[in-house]
């Protein structure tokens, strides 16, 4: 997702939600003001209904049979007339009728007089009222519902007021209803102008948000082009840096910034490239990422060296023109380097027509003598496809001979002031080399050290080829060759 896109929805969002918790709040404050109006006129109403009302009349109706009687005409009528007269625009009481306790069960409330004309909306006394508030209806004093309550005619905001006899005790209790739907009503316009300001507020956010937007991609966008150009190699490649009055000091201060960052690529670079003609990638990697100068000193550390040499290659150059002979060298050791590479080895150096590599270093590799005779091996199978490249141009093949070792060397920077290499040095890199000259005598291609065998028994097939003398050691020396 671009930046861009990323500023306008952030903005966005945050206008939404922002606005959306004021309406939210705008809409609960003004829902408890609507709410606490409602209660506080249902309430009134119950209370001076109830106050109209004749309790010594009201505690003799209990059935239907009491439907007949002039009082309880009376009370419907007085009933009826409040209910009709709290039928307003600002006031609208749906139901008012009466409630009592039975007097064998006072869990159970039953319906007094209710003055309601619609026969299916009607309850005659002595009919059971269902209420989700019933457990809460109290006789003795005035009270209204806080939350909405439902009955067996729907959902209500309610209030109950008790009437009262003669004696001053309450025998029954009026209810007057509200309708849920005439509450909701009166919120609609705080809904709608609310939404209207949501809206708004998210025009007005995007709008600001694409000015905004616009404004910081552009040199972004600038950035995002140079630094693509600085990867590519390009270190020539400049930002304006005059930006403070167009896109703020920041900016300025951020391609000043790109630019010093190019030019010290492009002084390193120089530096590496000139560098990469006398040591290798990976001594040139390690320097770099140091971020200190080489230093002539060395590490005494476990590696393994590999030496690999063609087989008389001495007197078949003689028969050769000079190009001929470097142009089958440069043949032969780009493969060779390629599989070096490949395997983690770092090329120490090239011998006239041998190499030298080390495993373990200057990177810690555990499975070092593993990956060399892997090196060894993928050597061997690159020269025979090169070998057979040759035969079809006319050319001869040749033959290699590859000797590993492993053990403790001295590794580091060797030379003086002016002139300095990465190598190995000590009989582990003295021993590697005998061994890789024994493979003419022995008549094998790949010849490994007992130290490097034991560290990889079981994973090539091998043979053991005995103890032999090498040059420049008192001892013999185990050896294994490794079948291809």
């Amino acid at each position: 997702m671009r930046y861009r896109t990323k500023i306008l929805l952030l903005f966005a969002v945050t206008a939404i939600l922002t606005n959306a918790i004021s309406v939210g709040l705008l809409y609960e404050l003004s829902k408890r003001f609507v709410f606490d109006e409602h209660q506080e006129k249902v309430l009134s109403i119950a209370a001076t209904v109830a106050s109209m009302l004749d309790g010594n009349i009201h505690k003799n109706i209990l059935s239907r049979d009491d439907e007949k009687s002039p009082e309880f005409k009376r009370e419907m009528e007085t009933l009826r007339a409040a209910r009709d007269a709290n039928r307003r625009q600002d006031t609208y009481i749906k139901y008012l009728f009466t409630i009592f306790r039975n007097p064998a069960r006072p869990d159970v409330i039953q319906i007094g007089v209710d003055p309601e004309e619609d026969l299916g909306e009607s309850a005659h006394p002595g009919d059971v009222y269902r209420s989700t508030d019933n457990a809460k209806l109290t006789f003795d004093r005035p009270t209204v519902d806080e939350t909405f309550s439902v009955d067996q005619w729907g959902r209500w905001l309610a209030a109950t007021a008790p009437v009262k006899d003669s004696n001053g005790k309450p025998v029954a209790a009026v209810r007057a209803q509200f309708s849920v739907d005439r509450v909701a009503a009166k919120l609609r316009p705080v809904i709608l102008s609310g939404a209207g300001a949501l809206a708004l507020a998210t025009v007005l956010s995007l709008l600001a948000a694409y000015v905004l937007s616009t404004s910081v991609s552009k040199p972004l966008l600038d950035l995002r082009y140079t630094v693509e150009e600085i990867g590519r190699g390009n270190f020539d490649i400049r930002m304006e840096e005059s930006r403070e009055m167009k896109y703020g000091v920041e900016f300025a201060a951020m391609a000043r910034a790109v630019n010093a960052m190019a030019d010290g690529l492009r002084e390193r670079e120089v530096v590496k490239s000139a560098f990469a003609r006398y040591v290798s990638r990976e001594v040139i990697e390690t320097v770099v990422k140091s971020g200190a100068a080489p230093v002539l000193q060395g590490d005494r550390r476990r590696v393994t060296i590999l030496f690999s040499d063609i087989r008389g290659f001495s007197t078949m150059a003689e028969n050769m023109p000079p190009e001929n002979v470097v142009q089958l060298l440069n043949e032969y050791f780009e493969k060779m380097v390629e599989v070096v590479f490949r395997n983690g080895g770092t090329l120490d150096k090239f011998i006239g027509d041998g190499l030298m590599v080390i495993f373990g270093a200057p990177q810690e590799d555990p499975r070092q003598e593993e990956h060399a005779i892997n090196t060894a091996i993928e050597m061997q199978t690159e020269l025979r496809l090169l070998c057979k490249r040759w035969e079809g141009e006319g050319r001869k093949p040749i033959r290699i001979g590859i000797g590993v070792n492993s053990g403790m060397a001295i590794v580091g920077n060797i030379g003086s002031s002016q002139r300095m290499e990465y190598t190995a040095v000590g009989d582990t890199v003295n021993l590697a080399a005998r061994l890789e000259s024994s493979t003419r005598d022995l008549g094998v291609d790949i010849l490994v050290s007992e130290e490097t065998h034991e560290a990889v028994r079981g994973i090539f097939k091998s043979r053991p080829m005995g103890e032999i003398a090498v040059k420049g050691r008192a001892d013999l020396t185990t050896c294994y060759a490794i079948d291809l």
